[in-house]
């Protein structure tokens, strides 16, 4: 085969679609994703680290993207609990935790995770017992269904690995459109 026949067939190969990738069709305006909606949320804590929410390990740490920070408190205590406020209701179906830089007994173990319409009644959407994390700094995604747009988000957690003390590095919620979960 000489060089002008190849090319001749290679162009012709490439007019025709060979090799051409077929992607699926998609209207990009009612395409949906998943959302990390943590950053329009307002966090507050039933129990803070003794420095205060901006302190060196205190409760803003939890949710400030970075891994290498870490929310601890001292004592732990069972009835804690962190809680996410937003402005408009959020559709949240997973969130994720990320384990603490140190001392695998301060992982949350135990733990419900609610929403609610008014910060005052509580529906549960997840609970958690006998959790563990593999390693430090790991992060561990918790998926379920829901539908209902909720302005309060609540993480209870009631027992850590062992003994007194609570950390956690991060903690996400994620908006999931209804068709992907």
């Amino acid at each position: 085969m000489t060089k002008r026949t190849f090319g001749l067939c290679l162009a012709v190969a490439l007019l025709l679609g060979c090799g051409k990738e077929e992607y699926p069709a998609v209207d990009l305006f009612t395409w949906k994703a998943k959302v990390d909606v943590t950053a329009k949320g307002n966090l507050t804590v039933n129990i803070e680290n003794g420095a205060g929410a901006s302190g060196g390990e205190g409760s803003a740490k939890v949710i400030d993207n970075d891994f290498n920070s870490k929310f601890l408190i001292n004592p732990y205590q069972s009835n804690f609990y962190m809680q996410l406020s937003f402005p408009a209701p959020q559709q949240v179906a997973s969130y994720t935790l990320t384990s603490g830089g140190d001392a695998p007994g301060r992982d949350p173990r135990d733990w419900k995770f609610s929403g609610s319409m008014d910060g005052t009644t509580w529906v549960d959407l997840d609970t958690r017992t006998g959790e563990t994390f593999s390693g430090r700094n790991l992060t561990k995604t918790y998926s379920f269904k829901n539908l209902v747009l909720y302005n309060h988000y609540r993480i209870s957690i009631s027992a850590v690995s062992s003994g007194s003390l609570f950390q956690l590095s991060e903690w996400r919620l994620i908006e999931v459109p209804a068709e992907q979960q």
